[in-house]
């Protein structure tokens, strides 16, 4: 009896080790199958997710990045995946959208550095998104099609760009404007990588405006000026567009800034800004017809009330401060000669078409 019992025992032991062996087994082979799913992405969702990468990032900081965002699962596999395949491997710093039903190589591939080659791009004063999208192209950077559909209105979410900087996040009209981002792609030169995305471009561009609005070397930052005025960054921005494609010379832009000041704080008794230089970003072309400035257009300050819903152009730093700290004038009008080089200004109609007159008269005698 006690060898049958001991019998017993020992079946029992031996049912209960391979109970344990098969549950092991099943969920090293369930592992096997996650691992290999976030691995190969065999059945992983669809969804477009947006990192950050920072400059210098290491394998295991991109490892963990990743995996916290949610595009992929298991950030030590894709550490050692990276690690063996990709040796020395290193990262394009800035803003990806990635999917989560990327592979483990798509996922590489397209954030990896793949040439340490740079180009250093010179964006004047006053371009507009297309001339700056242009003018990047020109220097083998992104495509257009790229860089465009990254600045559209319609195709981009420009909530991904509005965490990172505040001064977008309370920018009016937003339906309204041509280009979100138009005004604030500060005009400068850089260094790019080209193999640099449309995003990072982008994010290069907004960092350097950011740089500018808050620096307060030498006093007030133009963002403490603003508040001070109870003046938004957003109107500051569009008030330096127009006095940028509307002056050539720093005094004029105080001046040209005071007009358009000047009206706006009495729009009962001015209610346009009456600027060509909106009319021109409105229609596309220079030499504006009688039809032109009565487009409807809410660009249109002939017929278009107060401000235009948006910048007209990237002004530079200039123009910005002169924005945020006009002249103190009683100006309401000016007239510029055809090069833009002789402003005149006046305070009343009367001696605003004198100098209109006047600058003709010159015109016709050189």
């Amino acid at each position: 009896m006690k060898s049958n019992k001991k019998k017993k025992k020992r079946i029992g032991g031996t049912i209960k080790y391979l109970v344990m062996i098969l549950v092991i087994s099943a969920v090293l082979a369930g592992s096997g199958i996650l691992l290999s799913n976030d691995l190969f992405a065999l059945a992983k969702p669809d969804k477009d997710i947006t990192v950050t990468i920072p400059e210098d990032a290491t394998v295991g900081e991109v490892s963990k990045l990743l995996d916290k965002s949610g595009v992929i699962h298991y950030g030590s596999l894709f550490h050692l995946f990276t690690s063996t395949v990709y040796k020395d491997v290193e990262f394009r710093p800035g803003m990806w959208t990635l999917n989560s039903n990327m592979d483990y190589r798509a996922i590489v591939n397209q954030i990896r550095l793949t040439s340490k080659s740079t180009v250093t791009v010179t964006i004047p004063e006053g371009y507009t998104v297309n001339e700056i999208v242009d003018t990047l192209v020109k220097n083998g950077l992104s495509s257009k099609q790229e860089l465009q559909s990254a600045l559209q209105n319609d195709t981009f979410n420009y909530d991904e760009f509005d965490e990172d900087y505040p001064f977008l996040k309370n920018i009016k009209n937003k339906s309204e404007r041509y280009y979100k981002l138009e005004g604030y792609l500060f005009p400068d030169t850089y260094e790019f990588y080209l193999s640099d995305s449309a995003d990072t471009i982008i994010n290069k561009m907004l960092g350097n405006f950011e740089n500018k609005l808050n620096d307060a070397s030498n006093g007030k930052s133009l963002a403490q000026i603003c508040k001070e005025k109870d003046l938004s960054v957003s109107d500051m921005v569009i008030i330096a567009s127009i006095t940028q494609k509307e002056s050539v010379n720093s005094e004029d832009m105080y001046n040209v800034s005071s007009v358009i000041h000047n009206r706006l704080n009495n729009a009962s008794e001015y209610p346009y800004l009456n600027m060509d230089t909106t009319v021109v970003y409105a229609v596309g072309h220079k030499n504006l017809t009688k039809a032109d400035l009565k487009s409807d257009s809410p660009y249109n300050t002939y017929t278009s009330k107060g401000l235009p819903p948006g910048p007209i152009c990237n002004p530079g730093m200039d123009a910005l401060k002169e924005a945020a700290n006009p002249n103190q004038t009683d100006y309401y009008y000016f007239v510029a000669d055809d090069a833009g080089t002789k402003h005149l200004y006046a305070k009343t109609l009367a001696d605003h078409n004198k100098n209109i007159a006047q600058l003709e008269a010159e015109a016709k005698s050189n």
